[in-house]
């Protein structure tokens, strides 16, 4: 009789999966999520500070050095004995400040037209500190004495119009011709000047210096 074989039984070992702690998981993704907003706000902080840092006048010499604030530049000039001569390189003109003044600041840059929207009228103002002023805005911490604007003819022109029509804030907001003439592309152009009417009695000497300002008006 053929002898029967036997056959080994393999018994599998039954395995105990160890559970995910889904909690663990959970905690880190919170704690990422929370590290990740802490980063955005101190890269947001920093960009303020960026900003501000920028947009803070600080002291130069009056031949031009200045700070950057949006479209426009800031500089300010120490009181010196004689009279200091403003050269800014944004300028196509010279002038020269009496000694007089004092200490003065003076911003450039470029403002709309009187006559549309468009951005295009390159202004300079020049301005004197105030006494006792506490506010860390440029606009309250000086007082303007004399602005010059740049306008083209064909603007100097409707501006001219609109005087003739009685448009009083207009001829007002435009002052009075300094110099006008073709620029080097042949295009005509006009200066002209404005000066406040509104200046405070403790700095009314440094408001009447606006027209020997103007005298030394220069084109470079």
């Amino acid at each position: 009789m053929p002898r029967k074989t036997k056959t080994k039984k393999v018994i599998a070992k039954k395995t105990k999966a160890v559970p995910i702690k889904a909690g663990n998981h959970h905690r880190k993704d919170m704690r990422f999520k929370v590290s990740l907003v802490i980063l955005m706000g101190m890269l947001t902080f920093s960009l303020m500070l960026l900003l501000f840092s920028l947009n803070k006048p600080s002291t130069v010499n009056a031949e031009g050095s200045a700070v950057t604030a949006s479209s426009a530049k800031v500089g300010s000039a120490v009181k010196k004995a004689g009279s200091q001569k403003l050269n800014d390189s944004a300028l196509d003109f010279n002038l020269t400040v009496p000694a007089a003044l004092g200490q003065w600041s003076y911003k450039t840059g470029e403002v709309v037209s009187l006559t549309d929207s468009s951005l295009s009228d390159q202004y300079l103002r020049i301005f004197v500190p105030l006494a006792a002023a506490k506010s860390n805005n440029l606009d309250q911490q000086y007082k303007d004495i004399l602005t010059i604007r740049k306008f083209s003819a064909d603007e100097w022109a409707d501006i001219e119009k609109s005087c003739q029509k009685d448009k009083k804030d207009i001829c007002d907001a435009a002052g009075k011709m300094i110099a006008n003439g073709p620029d080097s592309n042949g295009d005509g152009w006009v200066y002209a000047y404005t000066k406040p009417e509104d200046c405070q009695e403790n700095i009314a000497a440094k408001c009447n210096l606006a027209d020997k300002i103007i005298e030394s008006f220069n084109l470079k």
